[in-house]
């Protein structure tokens, strides 16, 4: 074994690298919002994902300056909704580019209200409520693990992914 010593990288270089380097990963992509009545915002995220089946819980990763971080933490509710590939629009809406902040983002005709008041996206891939068990906050983000409460799931999937900066589909491997 070597006595050498590792140099730490340079934190620029290294988080440029990083970002490159994930951009590289699949992801699906989902807007987390939550409810309290007539208040409501979301976001659109990669980083969420199972947690286990036995209970069923979800864990997402929200930055903690994000608009619907705040009302997680109030409410202690989420819900998940999973896009499907047609939804770039709703990205963008979920994504602050279209200028559009907390119950705006929720366009008439496409949400409903869970049965526990979350929002659901009519359509959405999957779609998962939420109650907060447990939550880590962790540098810029909070880690918010919610035992699922309600699902919902469309009756065929296409779902959306966010891989190399573009958004992608799903498709199958052929063979057999």
């Amino acid at each position: 074994m070597s006595n050498s010593k590792i140099e730490p990288p340079c934190p620029e270089t290294h988080r440029a690298q990083f970002v490159t380097q994930m951009r590289r990963v699949p992801g699906p992509v989902a807007i987390v919002s939550s409810a309290d009545g007539e208040e409501r915002t979301g976001m659109a995220a990669t980083a969420w994902n199972s947690l286990c089946a036995d209970p069923p819980l979800m864990l997402v990763c929200v930055n903690r300056n994000a608009s619907v971080h705040a009302l997680i933490g109030r409410t202690r509710r989420f819900s998940l909704n999973l896009l499907a590939a047609d939804e770039a629009e709703t990205v963008a809406i979920f994504s602050a580019q279209r200028g559009k902040q907390g119950r705006d983002r929720f366009e008439a005709g496409k949400w409903a209200d869970s049965p526990g008041g979350q929002p659901f996206l009519n359509g959405a891939t999957a779609s998962f409520e939420c109650e907060l068990l447990d939550s880590h906050v962790y540098e810029t983000h909070e880690i918010f693990i919610g035992k699922v409460r309600h699902m919902d799931m469309a009756e065929t999937a296409d779902p959306m992914l966010y891989f190399d900066g573009a958004f992608c589909r799903a498709t199958p491997l052929g063979g057999s």
